[in-house]
């Protein structure tokens, strides 16, 4: 592939252009400036992250059948990435204005030789016939695969200017904005998953007490907008081209070698094989449009809310269905002009949806409870067009659907209870407009991409099968007992019903018996921490059983239908022990036992750090899994550094270093029922954080 000397050299290539990124970070500045009797401030921070890949250990076994599927799974491995990001805020009095500037850098990546190389190293073979049927076409794939292309990006992600006084807020640019719970509009960041989408545009917000009463409104308009680089994958993100996201990155023509037609081996030399082709660019993702209101009032003792939102797409599938009936149409330059992705879900296959909520919250109740209830309403309409002939046009049917949440929370003494109940119905999530297809241009790792979160009466872990919460009826209770200050127990127990589980694409929620599954969720743990507070035990187990209610063929091994749809049990830790002085160690994970379309597994993890408060931890990792497909043992390592205070300039320009060094299994992570599958990876990475 590149040579017996390229392992000697892999830490070495990583660890060089980590001191690059250190370099980047403390180009950083700050200054305050006397303007008008008031100072400015200027505030810049700078992450720089840069990693190498090695074999991520991911590629299937070689199939002599199929030489194509081991190669084609090697372009996650063996180059490297910088991913850097650098932000400037400005304050002058009630004003702050703001930038944010991303940038993804990749090297090493394969060429055309490194493909050839690749081929005869997994098949054993070097005859000229072999590298001629699989080498072009294989190198159009790895082409379409390469992280961002193989094209590194720079652009202006988020920038904003701001006015606040005492009943007034105003902001021109990126906002985030969550309304109720998140059943209405939920756009905000979540690092534990990759994800910051705000919304640019404008937005207005008013607060006013007027006598007893509390007045809260809201107004805002504008466009979503993600990060477009997914820092996990490499994948970048390409938009339409909104005239409100100038300087984004766009996708480019994507040349690609395709089978000749006229090419015939009997008399070779007239034809070539392969043909140089070139796909029309075609974005990834189409901007989506959002205008939405929301109304909070009421005295102390009860407060009411009033949400509503808009969502609207860019809709060319009128258009590109005309385009492709037109007389000698060219269907690769009809989707090129007028992007329209094949979509499955209901949010995506709907052009227009409104949801509204109306809300009440009790802050006290007698001083030993509070109360909070939200009721939403949804209406998808204007369904994306599937065909157009003599009877019309064909377009998916409008739906309609509602969901109910309610969070009590009663406390008296050392004791404590949490009651939270759900009941949805066709109730979808607004998912971003993403092209979830293959190569050259569609963006699947970023399929997870949504500007609502139901709230879950489950454990912020769950892992959701299909879409369970589109058609379900369920709740929790949790009971937390303080014995002292520093030891805590607790418990729930949750009960639901789903009918979308089984099937996700349950849009009209049948409730037939067959689509039913019944879920137990139950978990026990305590916390203890010392007097003073240096040290702390916390640790809890769990259940999680899913059973369909009319047994049912799960996968193709099974002989005879089964009721169990989903076994989980599990054990979850943090611990942390002082020793002295500045010394304390720690370990936090978790381990899984696990049983799926009757397929069983082990999976976790484990760290175990060694700290010398408050500026190193030294970390030592640990994951396994039994799961068929993928290797049973990873480790890793990785230094912790944070800077004790920002007096001195070293310290502001490395406030915080991190490297990482080993391996990491592919998994699916949720946070708060937001969930995404990330990669496996091997190699290191070493993050800098300069913030002055």
């Amino acid at each position: 592939m590149r040579g017996p000397r390229f392992t000697a050299l892999r830490w070495q290539a990583a660890l060089a252009c980590g001191a690059a990124g250190l370099a980047m970070g403390s180009s950083a500045f700050a200054i305050d400036v006397p303007v008008g009797g008031k100072s400015l401030t200027l505030d810049v921070s700078n992450t720089s992250d840069v990693g190498y890949h090695f074999d991520n250990r991911n590629t299937p076994p070689f199939d002599p059948k199929n030489p194509t599927i081991g190669p084609l799974q090697r372009v996650d491995d063996d180059y490297g990435d910088w991913f850097d990001r650098l932000q400037v805020r400005a304050f002058y009095g009630k004003f702050s204005l703001g930038l944010r500037l991303d940038t993804a850098i990749f090297f090493h990546t394969l060429d055309r030789r490194d493909v050839q190389s690749l081929i005869r190293a997994r098949t054993g073979r070097d005859d000229l016939a072999l590298e001629n049927r699989f080498g072009e076409e294989l190198q159009s794939h790895f082409g379409a695969e390469l992280p961002g292309g193989a094209r590194g990006v720079t652009y202006p992600s988020k920038f904003w200017l701001g006015y606040r006084n005492d009943w007034l807020e105003a902001t021109l640019g990126d906002f985030y904005q969550q309304l109720g719970r998140g059943l209405v509009l939920s756009v905000r960041k979540i690092d534990e998953v990759g994800v910051d989408t705000t919304i640019r545009g404008g937005k207005v917000r008013v607060a006013k007490a007027i006598g007893a009463w509390r007045l809260e409104a809201s107004a805002f308009a504008g466009q979503f907008n993600p990060i477009r680089i997914d820092y996990a994958t490499g994948r970048i993100l390409n938009g339409s081209g909104s005239p409100l996201f100038l300087g984004f990155p766009v996708a480019k023509d994507f040349q690609a070698w395709t089978p000749n037609p006229k090419y015939n081996s009997e008399t070779a030399g007239s034809e070539p094989e392969f043909l140089l082709t070139t796909k029309r660019a075609k974005p990834s993702y189409l901007e989506d449009g959002i205008a939405g209101a929301s109304l909070t009032f009421g005295p102390r003792e009860v407060e009411f809310g009033l949400n509503g939102v808009a969502l609207f797409r860019q809709s060319n599938s009128v258009s590109l269905e005309l385009c492709k009936n037109a007389p000698g149409a060219d269907v690769d330059a009809c989707q090129a002009q007028f992007p329209s992705f094949g979509q499955i879900g209901a949010a995506r296959l709907h052009d227009q949806i409104r949801n509204i909520s109306g809300t009440i919250r009790v802050p006290s109740i007698a001083g030993v409870a509070d109360a909070y209830v939200e009721l939403a309403l949804q209406q998808l309409t204007q369904g994306r067009v599937s065909s157009i002939g003599p009877d019309g046009v064909l377009r998916e049917p409008d739906l309609r659907g509602y969901a109910a949440y309610l969070n009590v929370n009663v406390h008296k003494g050392p004791l404590s209870a949490t009651l939270e109940g759900k009941h949805y119905r066709s109730y979808v999530p607004l998912s971003a407009n993403i092209d979830a297809g293959g190569p050259p241009f569609g963006a699947p790792e970023l399929n997870l991409l949504s500007y609502s979160v139901s709230p879950r009466a489950e454990s912020i872990y769950t892992e959701p099968i299909g879409a369970p919460d589109l058609c379900i009826t369920g709740g929790r209770a949790r009971v937390d007992y303080a014995a002292a200050s520093e030891k805590k127990i607790y418990g729930w127990v949750g009960r639901s019903a789903s009918w979308s589980e089984l099937d996700p694409t349950n849009s009209t929620c049948n409730t037939a018996k067959a689509l039913r599954s019944d879920t137990w969720d139950t978990a026990a743990g305590m916390e203890v921490s010392s007097a003073d507070g240096n040290s702390h035990y916390w640790g809890w187990i769990g259940t999680r059983m899913s059973d369909l209610s009319v047994p049912t063929l799960l996968n193709a091994e099974q002989t005879e239908p089964s009721e169990v749809f989903y076994r989980e049990g599990y054990v979850r830790y943090d611990l942390g022990q002082h020793l002295k002085g500045p010394f304390s160690v720690s370990m936090a994970g978790f381990h899984r036992h696990r049983t799926q379309a009757l397929k069983t597994w082990t999976e976790g993890e484990n760290l175990l750090a060694l700290n010398y408060n408050p500026s190193f931890s030294f970390i030592f990792g640990f994951e396994h899994t039994t799961r068929e497909g993928f290797p049973n043992t990873y480790f890793n390592g990785a230094i912790a550094y944070r800077a004790k205070s920002r007096e001195r300039w070293y310290d502001k320009v490395f406030e915080s270093v991190r490297l990482f060094v080993g391996q990491r299994r592919a998994a699916l992570r949720c946070v708060g029922g937001v969930c995404r599958v990330f990669p496996a990876f091997e190699g290191g990475r070493i993050e800098v954080v300069s913030r002055f």
